[in-house]
């Protein structure tokens, strides 16, 4: 009988200390979740020429500017002959981080767009071979081919895919983000 009243008092003792242990993890979220609450800020304006994010919290400010029409992606990148613009065909922005230390500040730029046309992979692939000989070319799965540049704190990327509609040329840039 004493060995059954010793089992019996284990196991409850382990439900308990279960029970407790989820109750202080249930304690612990909501206190984070006020926490984040409290001392996180997020403001957006629109604007004409895109919209703009700023996430404040204890350790700094995001701020996120984001434009409709595409900006510096094609920059140094000549355009396909004929290609159109694909529909929501991107953007840029800028994402620039500011740290209440005023250290480890960091900020990059993406700028992306897209167009479409109807010559194959191939014809756009031997123009952009002979227009950027000093790119990179990528063989990706699926047939898709991307080229890329990396040059003084920017990456160049041009993927080109065959799709239903036509070949699809996306060109993006990232890098730092211009100086004002």
């Amino acid at each position: 009988m004493e060995v059954a009243l010793k089992w019996s008092s284990r196991r409850g003792g382990v439900l308990f200390g279960l029970l407790i242990s989820a109750l202080v993890v249930v304690c612990l979220l909501i206190a984070g979740g006020l926490f984040v609450a409290r001392n996180v800020r997020v403001q957006s304006a629109s604007g004409n020429g895109g919209d703009s994010v700023s996430i404040d919290t204890p350790a700094g400010q995001l701020s996120i500017h984001a434009h409709e029409k595409p900006g510096s992606a094609a920059a140094n990148v000549p355009l396909y002959p004929g290609a159109r613009s694909a529909r929501d065909s991107g953007g840029d922005a800028v994402i620039e981080w500011n740290s209440n230390s005023g250290k480890n500040d960091a900020g990059f730029s993406l700028t992306a767009s897209e167009m479409v046309t109807s010559d194959p992979l191939d014809k756009v692939l031997d123009y952009y071979r002979a227009q950027l000989p000093n790119w990179v070319i990528v063989n990706e799965r699926g047939g898709a081919v991307r080229l890329e540049l990396r040059d003084g704190g920017y990456k160049r990327i041009i993927a080109i895919r065959e799709r239903h509609d036509g070949t699809h040329i996306g060109v993006a840039s990232v890098g730092e983000p211009a100086s004002n």
